[in-house]
């Protein structure tokens, strides 16, 4: 995936004149791009544009204006989208208030380990970015990446059911994801 430049970031002013259909737009796409697995967990399929808000989004709140700012935030998000072709993906566990957060964080540890992309004959195997688990508990943020075969995304696109699956011992879920999932995912791979 091309990665983020300092070219592709508007300034906060521009931004913001545009911000309320951007939003809109990002909100969509990732509505789209999301897909649920059981209770406390889903998984958000990114991309260049969900990239470029996040970054947009950062550099707004934080009031980052200066150039070498804007590109340590693209650097961060950068780091995100896969080289080659692969897609990115960000995986939430999703606790409330009442939930005994650490007892979860301990039982989910390694969560990130146990993510797999099942289409056709192919079973792709997400790579977890280091340093998010330890024995004693998991981060509720993980970013994954799927590396794909330069056939995967034909098989991909022709799939009869594209599954999502989590196959930690404390956590077992799988979703099949929709035909518009499906259809991002195969464009992220062939403007690669």
């Amino acid at each position: 995936m091309k990665p983020l430049s300092l070219a592709d970031i508007e300034s906060i002013s521009e931004y913001e004149a545009r911000r309320d259909i951007t939003r809109r737009r990002i909100i969509a796409l990732k509505k789209q791009r999301r897909v649920t697995l059981g209770p406390r967990v889903s998984l958000v399929f990114e991309n260049w544009d969900t990239m470029k808000f996040q970054v947009q989004e950062m550099c707004r709140i934080e009031h980052i204006a200066d150039p070498r700012l804007v590109q340590q935030e693209i650097d961060v998000y950068n780091d995100l989208l896969p080289e080659g072709r692969a897609v990115g993906a960000t995986l939430l566990i999703e606790l409330v208030q009442t939930d005994d957060m650490p007892a979860i964080l301990r039982d989910l540890s390694g969560l990130e380990e146990t993510v797999y992309l099942r289409f056709g004959s192919q079973e792709i195997h997400a790579e977890a970015e280091l340093g998010r688990s330890t024995e004693e508990k998991t981060s509720t943020v993980h970013y994954l990446t799927f590396r794909f075969t330069p056939e995967d995304p034909r098989e991909l696109a022709q799939a009869a059911e594209v599954v999502l699956a989590l196959e930690h011992p404390n956590y077992r879920h799988h979703a099949v994801l929709a035909k518009e999932t499906v259809a991002g995912l195969v464009q992220d791979l062939l403007t690669q």
